[in-house]
């Protein structure tokens, strides 16, 4: 309780620095106490699209842990972490591949396909991980590069390389 209370203190201080109020609405999803779900609405759409994202992330989350037949068909997590979302049950990894590079699909079913990806763990999962890095918005990317970092695969390697040299990107 006294977590919650103090993150969501943090989120609604928009003194502070973007990242930590992102960090603060990633973490109230992680808690998946459905007593945050209000505040998390009111930042739906907040002036940082890193935030505003992040809310949209962790209500949908929230929602998700709350209804039962979901989360038992999710498949399960190698990594041991816990993910902004949960990933998809399909393995078919062009399908998961099409959902993660789709632009016009609901950013939650982009990262639940993005965790299903990183799962799978196949060549074919990685390649399309890389491509990911070149779409979408900045907390997109920072979440695909997080994903190829656990996966520790040498193929990745290029990609990630690609984009920490791209001084257009965000930092």
């Amino acid at each position: 309780k006294g977590a919650v209370e103090t993150l969501v203190k943090v989120l609604e201080d928009v003194r502070q620095e973007p990242m930590v109020r992102h960090e603060a609405a990633e973490a109230l999803g992680a808690i998946g106490s459905p007593e945050s779900l209000a505040i998390l609405e009111t930042f739906l759409n907040d002036p940082v699209t890193e935030v505003a994202e992040t809310c949209q992330l962790a209500l949908e989350r929230i929602k998700y842990l709350q209804d039962p037949d979901e989360a038992e068909n999710a498949s399960k997590n190698p990594y041991a972490s816990v993910d902004p979302a949960p990933p998809l049950a399909t393995k078919n990894a062009a399908e998961l591949a099409a959902i993660l590079l789709d632009e016009k699909a609901a950013l939650f079913e982009r990262y639940r396909a993005m965790f299903a990806l990183r799962n799978l763990g196949s060549p074919e999962a990685i390649k399309a991980l890389c491509s990911a890095l070149k779409g979408g918005s900045a907390l997109y990317r920072h979440e695909v590069a997080f994903v190829l970092g656990q996966m520790r695969h040498e193929a990745s390697v290029p990609a990630l390389r690609d984009s920490l040299e791209d001084e257009a990107e965000n930092e």
